[in-house]
């Protein structure tokens, strides 16, 4: 099986669990741009690229499950962006998540979400595990 072939059953397996949690990027989205128009004020055209990027984190597990595809039919880069537009998060997004919850000893928390983290965690494995073809 080819490396595209891995990453677009890793995304396939990722977006199931992020459905069956009902996890999305859109909260994820929403502070990236809040932070985005507090440091350049605000911009005209960036509330209508808030609204299209939100309206695809919205998408969750769905838009990962399309990144996975787009994968698979070697469209690596839309691909990947959708995974992790879809999910919301990457590695060390992740990562202050679970340090955080860890920290305020909220384990029920992590646990009630556990199938969105991994979910998440397939997620960014599958954009590693994707190859893309070079541009020239």
């Amino acid at each position: 099986m080819k490396e595209n072939e891995q990453a677009a059953v890793l995304a396939t397996f990722a977006a199931a669990l992020l459905v069956v949690v009902g996890y999305s990027g859109a909260r994820g989205v929403e502070r990236f741009f809040t932070a985005f128009v507090e440091i350049f004020g605000p911009v005209p055209g960036l509330r209508i690229l808030a609204f299209a990027v939100g309206v695809v984190a919205a998408l969750g597990g769905f838009a990962v499950f399309l990144g996975g595809v787009l994968i698979y039919r070697e469209r690596v880069r839309t691909g990947r962006l959708l995974i992790l537009i879809g999910s919301g998060a990457g590695f060390f997004s992740l990562v202050f998540f679970l340090v955080g919850n860890l920290r305020r000893e909220e384990f029920s928390y992590v646990l009630e979400v556990l199938p969105g983290i991994v979910g998440v965690a397939l997620g960014i494995a599958a954009r590693f595990r994707a190859r893309a073809n070079p541009l020239l």
